[in-house]
């Protein structure tokens, strides 16, 4: 099944919604709701969690679509085959030819996904990145499909015969990544499959967000997202935000 992004509701709200989402500029302070984009600020890494009932690509959408409306030109990485459907991008009012997408062969893992977002900011010319690392690992290869020993290899007997694993080890490449969008002021957005107990990818993690949705009606739903993570900041709740799903989900 694909999965679609929610997009973004701009019909007049009801005069309770209204009261809610505003008050006045005295009552605000730290501790007041903000939009998660503007949590999400250039410069870390942002992890966006959840389940398939959650809303990480409305999430990420919403994140590409901000830094598109700052000029950046935007990446979203993910495995051949991925869930990324591009009219529903067009409707959120993503600019598809402002969006590089690079599909990563499924024998690469998330390993192969993180390469890739090295080598594109490096070249210092994409604002926001997004890394789709909520595909299972692929299966190990058994021991018939091992290569066999080159001519001339010598193997010690008693040792173990296990295959390179393809996923993501220690924090040595989000170190790199974070380094990155410090030195050129971007977003690397890290879409992860989870629940809210788990931890986070790791320590150079600057935000994380685990986006919630809720049915408000025919084909309204409002996505909350909680904050698990925010390194540097006074804590801050996200500010729920109203969507409307693609045509047909009711």
């Amino acid at each position: 099944m694909t999965v679609v992004a929610l997009r973004g509701v701009e019909e007049v709200v009801s005069g309770d919604d209204l009261a809610d989402r505003t008050g006045s500029t005295a009552a605000e302070s730290a501790a007041s709701p903000a939009s998660f984009v503007t949590l999400a600020a250039p410069g870390k890494l942002i992890e966006v969690s959840g389940g398939a009932a959650g809303a990480r690509l409305t999430t990420a959408v919403a994140l590409v679509r901000q830094a598109q409306l700052e000029g950046e030109t935007t990446a979203w990485i993910q495995p051949v085959g991925g869930p990324l459907f591009p009219p529903d991008l067009a409707d959120s009012g993503v600019d598809l030819d402002a969006l590089i997408v690079v599909h990563i062969p499924e024998d690469r893992g998330s390993a192969g996904i993180a390469r890739a977002a090295e080598l594109l900011l490096r070249s210092g010319g994409y604002g926001l990145c997004v890394l789709d690392l909520s595909a299972p690992p692929p299966p190990r290869a058994d021991a018939s499909e091992r290569p066999a020993p080159a001519p001339g290899q010598h193997v010690p007997e008693n040792m173990p015969d296990r295959p390179c694993p393809r996923g993501l080890h220690g924090s040595a490449w989000q170190a790199r990544l974070a380094g990155l969008a410090r030195a050129h002021g971007c977003r690397v957005v890290l879409l992860t499959r989870g629940s809210a107990r788990r931890d986070s990818l790791g320590p150079m993690v600057g935000l994380r967000l685990q986006p919630r949705r809720e049915r408000r009606g025919s084909g309204l739903f409002a996505v909350n997202p909680d904050v698990l993570k925010h390194k540097g900041a006074l804590p801050r709740p996200a500010a729920s935000e109203l969507r409307r799903g693609p045509w047909g989900l009711v």
